[in-house]
């Protein structure tokens, strides 16, 4: 394997020399379905491209619920087939990325007019361990009052019958995208961000596909003996570029989700309760908060780049929660921060959006550009296959599909057994520079092995903080240019610790500096950039 560079230091030549080049395959598009065709295809041998218009993972990939799970609410919809497809994707992603996947018992109350009778929620996590392959320690259990109340205090007691408690899997969904394309930078892959898809033209069985370099202003073409079109949200705006729509086939959902310091929502286990109106709503403990979501309404805004909450959207979150859990009372003023995500969905008529099938699909249009829509994230790397898998068939080659052997960056000598040792390892490590974290679970669960490089990293450089390490780290490996996408999707702080961010932006910004050649008005465009976003965060309007 080899390994392009993944930074902006060399980024104009290399853009240059990609011009010169005819790639098997483009994709446009970088989530986590544009991620997974991106691996899928290096590892096979194709040479493939990947252009991102903003950052990878800004759009639908860095704002879900953070779950790789296996979909029980899918079971109410006899959604069979998807329950224990993606019950399947669970374990791989598990094992090949151990350091980003976290298991995590979740708790479901029952309670008198609930969404579940007792004898009913068995049943369907009997069914879902099942379709799930759920291991053998590690399937249902069903809890009576008192030990629920054992497990979760904080329930709302009044008309509380029992639980279940079953197995689920934490991620962090931008962080597990971008390591993915990460993995395929091994496999000679190419992937910019900030390179957005202006025109779209065939010629010859040629693709020809314009892009404009949004950090550097300069335009450039790339061609192609393929084209996929995985952009999530603008699946639509893509093909009309490309000339091939007839009506809209995507529709999209919005899902919000509120942060909570911890001592607000102190809640011991992930928990799966019922809103108000009878949906179902996940709490769950991270970083000394907890956070709390989703909606699911209809988005009808043209604007898809920063879709923004509204109150109606946390009022409705925070009601769900002061009714489900015995708390002071949760107001706006206690949210800290919240994304705001934009589902991608087959558009059925008549349909409400909870209500639509959350399958892939594939779209090919006349001049075979493939665009794909749909899907979850847990099933990223079926969809992936689907697609790579009509890709070398259209190519006349016979390479197949074996990313479910694939070990994702990060993941070196890290596997489901050995994390707690290596943890150890990595503080022991952390102690001899005398740097006694209490982030050390962060720090392992966001880099895995590449922490020791960010330990080196502090050692050579004689950084007196592991932020410093971490902004060098990324910006070296991660094609990391702008301080937001540092703090909102490398790190994650601008979610869990904003009060932190005006403190630590001082402490990384002559890092920034040095390492791009940046300018002062350059860095203070790019501060204020920052800030302004920080500041959107719990900045809720009334439409």
């Amino acid at each position: 394997m080899n390994k392009n560079s993944f930074n902006f230091l060399d980024r104009i030549d290399s853009l240059n020399k990609n011009q010169t080049q005819l790639f098997d395959l483009i994709v446009i598009g970088g989530g986590i379905t544009g991620a997974g065709i991106l691996l899928d295809a290096s590892s096979r041998g194709l040479n493939t491209l990947l252009l991102e218009k903003k950052d990878f993972a800004s759009g639908t990939s860095g704002r879900s619920t953070k779950l790789i799970h296996g979909g029980l609410r899918y079971l109410k919809e006899f959604e069979f087939s998807l329950v224990r497809k993606v019950g399947k994707e669970r374990a791989i992603v598990f094992n090949n990325a151990p350091h980003l996947i976290v298991p995590q018992k979740l708790l479901l109350p029952i309670y008198k007019n609930g969404t579940f009778k007792k004898w009913q929620l068995s049943i369907a996590l009997k069914l879902y361990d099942w379709l799930a392959g759920v291991k053998k320690n590690e399937r249902k259990k069903i809890f009576n009052f008192n030990k629920t109340i054992l497990k979760e205090p904080t329930l709302n007691k009044e008309g509380l019958v029992g639980a279940g408690f079953y197995s689920e899997y934490r991620t962090d969904d931008a962080r597990l995208t971008l390591e993915i394309i990460k993995t395929a930078i091994n496999f000679n892959a190419e992937a910019y961000n900030y390179l957005e898809v202006r025109t779209i033209k065939k010629s010859n069985n040629i693709f020809h596909v314009k892009a404009y370099d949004t950090v550097n202003n300069i335009s450039f073409e790339f061609k192609s003996k393929q084209l996929v079109n995985a952009s999530g949200p603008w699946t639509d705006d893509i093909r009309k570029k490309n000339n091939s729509i007839s009506k809209e086939k995507i529709c999209l959902s919005k899902g919000v989700h509120i942060v909570l310091k911890h001592e607000n929502l102190p809640i011991k286990n992930p928990v799966y309760f019922d809103t108000l109106d009878k949906r179902m709503c996940f709490a769950i403990p991270r970083n000394n908060c907890t956070y709390v979501g989703t909606t699911d309404t209809l988005y009808e805004k043209s604007e898809k780049k920063e879709p923004t909450p509204n109150i109606k959207d946390i009022t409705y979150i925070l009601d769900s929660v002061n009714s489900c859990f015995d708390v002071p009372k949760l107001k706006l003023n206690n949210v800290i921060s919240s994304w705001t995500g934009l589902r991608p969905l087959i558009l059925e008529e008549g349909k409400k959006t909870s209500e639509i099938s959350r399958k892939d699909e594939l779209i090919i249009a006349q001049n075979k550009m493939i665009s794909i829509a749909g899907g979850k994230l847990t099933g990223y790397r079926l969809m992936a296959k689907k697609v790579v898998d009509l890709i070398v068939n259209n190519l006349d080659r016979s390479e197949k599909c074996y990313t479910s052997e694939i070990k994702i960056s990060g993941s070196k000598n890290i596997n489901q057994e050995n994390v707690n040792e290596v943890k150890i390892r990595l503080r022991e490590k952390l102690a001899e520079i005398e740097i006694h974290s209490n982030e050390l679970d962060y720090l392992f669960h966001n880099y895995g092995s590449q922490l020791t490089k960010i330990i080196t990293l502090l050692k050579t450089n004689r950084y007196n903080t592991i932020v410093e390490a971490e902004a060098h780290f990324c910006i070296m490996e991660e094609n990391l240019y702008y301080p937001l996408d540092f703090f909102l999707r490398r790190t994650s702080k601008l979610y869990y610790s904003p009060e932190k961010i005006e403190e630590e932006i001082i402490l990384v910004t002559p890092i920034f500096s040095k390492l791009l050649n940046l300018n002062s008005d350059e860095i203070k465009l790019l501060i204020n950039q920052l800030l302004a976003y920080k500041k959107r965060l719990t900045n809720f309007n009334d439409d």
